[in-house]
């Protein structure tokens, strides 16, 4: 049981850490300040988000909703990994 709680904690882990990432393109499209490669992934989040039919969302609120959601993966994560 504790190696099936260490490997789903590993995987959440590599979810928060690309949902993460795509967080930080979303709100680097924002603005038109940020640095290419970032608004380049803020552009693969926005073909992501098309795919699974949230296109129609602002970007803001997009942005807004990967925060959230990675927030709560990352919390399940640690709630999840095995201690002591």
């Amino acid at each position: 049981m504790r190696a099936l709680a260490w490997i789903l904690t590993v995987v959440l882990i590599a979810f928060v850490l690309g949902l993460a990432a795509l967080t930080l393109g979303a709100f680097a499209s924002l603005g038109s300040a940020a640095p290419l490669w970032l608004r380049s992934v803020g552009s693969l989040e926005h073909a992501i988000s098309g795919q699974l039919g949230l296109g129609t969302l602002t970007n803001f609120a997009r942005a807004v909703g990967l925060a959230v959601l990675t927030s709560a993966l990352a919390g399940l994560a640690a709630y999840i990994k095995p201690r002591g």
